[in-house]
């Protein structure tokens, strides 16, 4: 169920399926940054403003960042609350909070993400103050801070190469947009790393960013890179990741890098 207050937040109710977990019956990151953008989508649609409504004028819905601090993974079955509302903003990007609570009352996670609506006549994101007037946003107090810090710092603080990466793109990979969905990136980076690492650890935060989008029969890579020599010894280890598309030329274009911190599983899951 979905639907829109008079405060102008809107609230997603979910219940988990066996999918949205996974080996240890815990919550996927995947299934938490999906909830974002099904919050965001279903928003956007009920106001008038949808990817299809926008598709219908020439134009269409990117996210460019997204900044997740996980706080608790759940266990299946449970039933989720999600609240979203959009933030001012003065530029060209649309900021927008997300959040989740269990049934329990738990807190599951807060996000920080940064939209943006490109005209595909002209390649360019149409201004801000064009999607709020749609989407509304709540009194100014109640909209929290949306400002997010810079990425170049934590790349820094990531040193040593951890993996490389391989993905293959698939049919499914690809969204409406007919390029490769964002959550896609998200999934390729977690298959890049040990089954000893994702046992031992799970995020407990992600910061994205989206800078180019790719197609489904682009040549990727994936590297990833850490902050200590000796990963399985830390509590609380960073790791970084960069996606390149290989160009015809021998080049490579980075269109996608994120910084995330881990924590044991057994601290932050049911």
């Amino acid at each position: 169920m979905f639907t829109i207050r008079e405060d102008n937040k809107a609230e997603l109710s979910y219940s988990l399926t066996c999918s949205d977990v996974d080996a240890h019956s815990h919550t996927r990151l995947s299934t938490y940054e999906s909830l974002v953008q099904e919050a965001a989508g279903l928003h956007a649609t009920k106001r008038g403003i949808g990817i299809y409504d926008l598709q219908k004028v020439n134009r269409t819905w990117v996210i460019a960042r997204s900044r997740m601090v996980i706080h608790h993974y759940s266990l299946w079955p449970q039933d989720l609350a999600v609240t979203t509302w959009a933030q001012d903003s003065g530029g060209f990007n649309c900021p927008r909070h997300v959040e989740a609570a269990d049934s329990n009352g738990t807190k599951l996670f807060d996000c920080e993400t940064k939209w943006a609506i490109i005209d595909f006549s002209t390649g360019r994101p149409v201004k801000a103050s064009t999607i709020l007037e749609a989407l509304k946003t709540p009194a100014k107090e109640e909209q929290g801070e949306s400002k997010l810090p810079s990425l170049v710092e934590e790349d820094a603080r990531c040193g040593t190469m951890l993996a490389r990466y391989t993905p293959q793109i698939r049919y499914l990979d690809t969204d409406l947009n007919r390029h490769v969905n964002n959550l896609t990136y998200i999934n390729w980076c977690l298959e890049a790393l040990s089954d000893e690492i994702r046992d031992e650890y799970k995020v407990s935060l992600v910061d994205a960013h989206w800078i180019k989008q790719c197609y489904r029969h682009d040549s990727l890579s994936i590297e990833a890179r850490t902050s200590t020599s000796s990963l399985m010894e830390e509590e609380k280890p960073e790791i970084w990741f960069d996606i390149f598309r290989n160009e015809e030329d021998g080049s490579r274009t980075r269109v996608f890098e994120a910084f995330t911190e881990w924590t044991r599983r057994k601290l932050i899951c049911d």
